[in-house]
């Protein structure tokens, strides 16, 4: 980890949350102002999904831990409106457990989550085990970190991409294969496989994977970022006439690696895209190359129809 990375607290005030009332225990809401990515003007859905885990493992026995996250995206989260977390237990068995999580604003739902939990002790006897091995990776020395990249929030995350990202020497869109390190801004101070390790990878995993569908057929997400300044804040121009997350979905494979604080490598990919949909796919390993999570979302597309006869 680099020693000049100082603790601040602005990653682990993103994902808070408390209860919204003394008397019931199963509704929780954000405690600090809802993120919203630079340029542009809803939540930042990795906040979403963070703070609702959030609410959840506040719910379940500190004997299990998560397993998977399953999340769907509703409607357009606004700033300045408190989100309401209504968490309800589906099933507890003596090896896993499930509960949904519904997200609220102003009486409506905005999004919903399924979330698994496995028993924390490790199974004994003959299982099986493996896992994909992280990816070697090619930097160029000047290529600085982005801190205000696609789809982060500000000040929360930060990241380099490999100079090499196509397999298989070709440019068809289903092989590229975008990979880059990546790790929070600020350094959290809890010890790496704590719960605010894994909430704010939950977050992370959002930050980049939607514009995978469009980088996959070489159109960036922003044609330019200071598209024009409101109130001193620079505005973001999209290059899509919608690019919105469906559902995200998430696999955590060893919890008790994650470490934010340092540089994990992220590889992504797009193994399909069609009917104004696609579908990225990403890996998440450890500074020590410990697979730590797969996630895969469905994204919304619809590109700028400039030369569409008109309609009789």
């Amino acid at each position: 980890m680099d020693t000049n990375i100082q603790a601040i607290p602005g990653l682990e005030k993103a994902f808070a949350v408390r209860p919204a009332s003394d008397d019931n225990d199963d509704i929780f809401t954000n405690v600090n102002p809802l993120w919203c990515p630079l340029g542009l003007n809803a939540v930042f859905g990795g906040v979403l999904m963070s703070q609702a885990l959030n609410a959840v493992m506040q719910r379940a026995s500190p004997s299990f831990v998560v397993h998977s996250m399953h999340c769907h995206f509703l409607k357009a989260t606004r700033v300045g409106t408190p989100v309401f977390y209504h968490v309800s237990r589906v099933s507890q068995g003596k090896a896993s457990s499930v509960y949904t999580i519904t997200a609220r604003q102003n009486n409506h739902d905005v999004f919903i989550a399924t979330v698994s939990f496995r028993r924390a002790s490790a199974p004994v006897g003959n299982v099986l085990k493996h896992a994909v091995p992280k990816p070697e990776l090619v930097f160029d020395d000047e290529t600085q970190p982005h801190r205000y990249g696609e789809g982060t929030a500000r000040s929360l995350f930060e990241f380099r991409m490999a100079t090499a990202t196509i397999e298989k020497g070709d440019f068809n869109p289903e092989t590229k294969y975008f990979r880059r390190i990546v790790r929070a801004q600020s350094s959290l101070a809890k010890p790496s496989g704590s719960n605010e390790h894994l909430l704010a990878l939950v977050c992370m995993t959002d930050t980049y994977t939607a514009g995978t569908v469009g980088r996959a057929h070489g159109i960036p997400v922003y044609t330019r970022f200071n598209a024009g300044l409101k109130d001193g804040n620079p505005r973001a121009q999209v290059a899509f006439k919608a690019l919105s997350t469906v559902a995200h979905t998430l696999h955590f494979h060893n919890v008790d690696h994650i470490c934010v604080n340092h540089w994990m490598t992220e590889e992504l990919h797009c193994p399909w895209a069609g009917h104004e949909r696609g579908l990225a796919i990403s890996r998440v390993w450890s500074s020590d190359g410990v697979l730590l999570a797969t996630c895969s979302q469905e994204v919304l597309v619809r590109l700028p129809q400039d030369n569409i006869p008109a309609r009789l």
